[in-house]
């Protein structure tokens, strides 16, 4: 395995047990709240929602030829995609039992994409610091 391979393979182990972490504070959160099966609906809602949202992003993007394609994926992935994930994270949450207000179910939408944001904030920070370790240990 290329060091390179390495690097990535921590980074995203890394990220998967933050977000672990994430998870275990919200499900005591929302269970000290008394919504620990309204907060279950919408963090297991998640998943078919990402696959909506991709597939909202990718396939008018997909479906246009040319420049305009490309054009078409930005518009959908800074303008449709957060309305999509944000309103279906709301629209579960208003149907789960407890119900969630608009600010739980978007706090619950916001938590995989904020241990996201971190993970690439921490990689580029600590991008030469690591290549410059891998350098001196003769692996890069």
């Amino acid at each position: 395995m290329q060091p390179f391979h390495a690097l990535l393979l921590l980074a995203v182990m890394a990220t998967l047990v933050a977000f672990a972490f994430v998870v275990r504070w919200e499900r005591a959160r929302y269970e000290k709240l008394g919504k620990l099966s309204g907060w279950r609906r919408v963090r297991l809602a998640s998943i078919p929602i990402a696959l909506l949202v991709v597939a909202l992003v990718w396939l008018p993007a997909r479906a246009t030829s040319g420049m305009e394609g490309l054009a078409v994926f930005y518009i959908m992935l800074l303008v449709a995609a957060p309305l999509a994930w944000f309103g279906a994270h709301g629209v579960v949450g208003r149907m789960a039992s407890p119900p969630l207000s608009l600010a739980e179910s978007a706090a619950v939408a916001a938590s995989p994409l904020a241990v996201g944001l971190v993970a690439v904030y921490v990689a580029h920070a600590l991008q030469t610091p690591v290549w410059q370790f891998l350098r001196s240990m003769g692996l890069a």
